[in-house]
C-alpha cells in the first residue's frame, strides 16, 4: 500500500496507515484471509475518502479530537492476567455468561464462551470468516459496509485495526437464561496504544437477549490510550434486547464508541449507558426503527470532574407507524468538566401514530464547568405524539438546608443530593447486582469530586 501524495506526512491518517503497515507485517500467512481484505479496504479509504472530524464539522462543534489524533499510536500486545486483575471490575452476586477482552483480544482462560456456546452461537471474526458460513454472510455484510460505504472516520479506523472482534447469534425463540457479560480491560504497560473492540449482535425473532459491555482498565490512571470501539445490534420480529454499556476508563484515556442498532417488527430495545472515566467520551448511539410497532429506550448517566469532556450523540430514526422511543439523560458535571448531549429524534412522513419523548438534564456544580445541550425533533408526519427538553441547573438550594438541617455536613448532604439526582435513571436498572454495582462506582466518584463543588453554593 502506498500513502498517496495528496496526503500530508504530518495528517493525522498517515500516521494510522504507517501503524497498519506494520501490523501487516505481522501476520504472515494470514494476509491472504477475507478478513483481512476488509482491513485492507478500510485503511485505503482512510486514506483516499474519509478524513477526521474538526469543530467546523456541526456534529463535533463542542468536542475536538485533536489531542486524540496528535497521538503516536502502537497496536496492543498480548499481555497476561490473573483472576485477582479481573475480580474488581465482576458484579457480584450475579449469574452471568462472561466473555473477556483485554487490549480488543479475546482471553479465553477467564471467559465462559464454550458454555454460552451451547445455548447460542458465539464466534470470534477473524476465525468465522474462515471456518462459518453463517458467520461469514452475516458479518462481512457489516464489515464491508464500514469499510466502503462507512462516513464515520473512526469506524472506519475501528474496521481496519479490530483483530479478535466477536459475533454473537441469538437463534429464533431463544430467551437467553443469564446476561452475557462482555468485560474489556485495557493494559497497554506504558505504551499509546489503539485498542478497537468489536461487536456485531444479532437476536432472533421472538428472542431475548441481556448484554452488559464494562470498560475497564489496569493501567498507570495517567496513562494514554484510546479505546475505538463499534457494536452494531441487530433486533428481529419481536426481539429484546437490554444493552447495558458501563465506562471506567483510566484519566488520561481516550474513548470513542459508535453503536448502531437496527430493529425490526415488535421489537424492543433499551440502552443504558453510564460513562464515568476517561478524559474524552464521545458516544454515538443510533438505532434505524425499520419496522412498525418498535419500542427503543435510551437511558444515559455521565459525572465529569476535572478537564473531563464527556459528549452524547444519540439519533431515533422513526421510518415506521406506530413506534414508540424514549429518552432520558443526566448528568453532573464539576471542577473544568465538559458536557455535550445531541439528541436528534427524526419522524419521516409515513411514521403516523408515532410517541417520542427526549429529556436531558444537568447539574454544573463549579464555575469552571460547562453543558451543551441540544435535543432536536425533526418531525414530517401529523398524527403524533413527541416533545424534547433540556435543562441545566445547579444543586437545589433549599434542599440542601433541608439536609443540613438534619445533621449531614454539606459535604454528606452534596453527596445525597447528587445521588438522587440519578436515582430516576439507576432505578431503571432492574438487575440488582448490576445497580448495586453502578450506585457504588457513582459514590466512589463523587467522593473523588473537588472541594471546588461549593463555588456556587457558598
Amino acid at each position: 500500500m502506498t500513502i498517496p501524495n495528496t496526503i500530508d506526512k504530518n495528517d493525522s491518517r498517515t500516521k494510522f496507515i504507517e501503524l497498519f503497515r506494520l501490523y501487516e507485517n505481522t501476520l504472515n500467512g494470514q494476509k491472504d484471509y477475507v478478513g483481512h481484505a476488509i482491513q485492507k479496504s478500510a485503511i485505503q479509504r482512510l486514506s483516499d475518502d474519509v478524513d477526521f472530524p474538526n469543530r467546523k464539522n456541526e456534529d463535533w462543534k463542542y468536542t475536538s479530537v485533536a489531542e486524540v489524533l496528535e497521538q503516536q499510536y502502537r497496536q496492543p500486545k498480548l499481555v497476561d492476567i490473573t483472576a485477582a486483575d479481573i475480580k474488581p471490575f465482576l458484579f457480584e452476586g450475579l449469574d452471568a455468561y462472561l466473555l473477556v477482552f483485554v487490549n480488543g483480544k479475546y482471553n479465553k482462560d477467564f471467559s465462559s464462551k464454550d458454555e454460552l456456546s451451547k445455548k447460542i452461537k458465539v464466534q470470534d471474526i477473524s476465525s468465522g470468516l474462515q471456518e462459518d458460513e453463517l458467520t461469514k454472510t452475516t458479518v462481512s455484510e457489516y464489515l464491508s459496509k464500514w469499510a466502503t460505504k462507512e462516513r464515520n472516520p473512526f469506524i472506519v479506523l475501528n474496521t481496519a485495526f479490530a483483530q479478535d472482534g466477536i459475533f454473537i447469534d441469538v437463534p429464533n425463540g431463544v430467551v437467553l437464561d443469564r446476561p452475557v457479560h462482555i468485560l474489556n480491560i485495557a493494559f497497554t504497560k506504558d505504551e499509546t496504544t489503539v485498542i478497537s473492540p468489536q461487536k456485531i449482535i444479532v437476536v432472533g425473532e421472538n428472542s431475548e437477549l441481556t448484554v452488559i459491555e464494562t470498560y475497564h482498565h489496569l493501567n498507570n490512571p495517567q496513562q494514554t490510550y484510546l479505546t475505538n470501539t463499534v457494536t452494531q445490534v441487530v433486533l428481529k420480529r419481536n426481539a429484546i434486547v437490554n444493552h447495558f454499556k458501563i465506562q471506567n476508563e483510566g484519566e488520561s484515556a481516550f474513548f470513542i464508541n459508535n453503536t448502531e442498532v437496527e430493529q425490526m417488527r415488535d421489537s424492543t430495545y433499551s440502552s443504558y449507558v453510564v460513562d464515568l472515566g476517561a478524559k474524552l467520551v464521545r458516544n454515538n448511539l443510533s438505532s434505524i426503527l425499520k419496522d412498525s410497532s418498535t419500542n427503543t429506550n435510551f437511558y444515559g448517566i455521565y459525572v465529569g470532574m476535572d478537564k473531563q469532556h464527556i459528549d452524547n450523540q444519540t439519533f431515533v430514526d422513526h421510518a415506521y407507524p406506530n413506534c414508540n422511543s424514549n429518552e432520558l439523560y443526566k448528568g453532573i458535571l464539576t471542577d473544568n468538566a465538559k458536557g455535550v448531549f445531541n439528541g436528534k429524534i427524526m419522524v419521516r412522513p409515513d411514521a403516523q401514530q408515532t410517541n417520542a419523548f427526549q429529556k436531558n438534564h444537568s447539574l454544573v456544580l463549579s464555575k469552571g464547568a460547562s453543558m451543551n445541550s441540544k435535543p432536536q425533533l425533526e418531525i414530517f408526519a401529523d398524527d403524533v405524539k413527541c416533545s424534547h427538553g433540556a435543562t441545566i441547573g445547579q444543586l437545589n438550594e433549599d434542599a440542601l438546608y433541608y439536609m443540613r438541617s438534619r445533621g449531614l455536613s454539606k459535604k454528606e448532604a452534596i453527596s445525597v443530593l447528587k445521588q438522587a439526582f440519578l436515582t430516576e435513571i439507576t432505578e431503571l436498572i432492574k438487575i440488582e447486582p448490576v445497580r448495586e454495582k453502578v450506585e457504588q462506582m457513582l459514590l466512589d466518584k463523587f467522593k473523588q469530586l473537588s472541594e471546588t463543588t461549593n463555588e456556587l453554593l457558598n
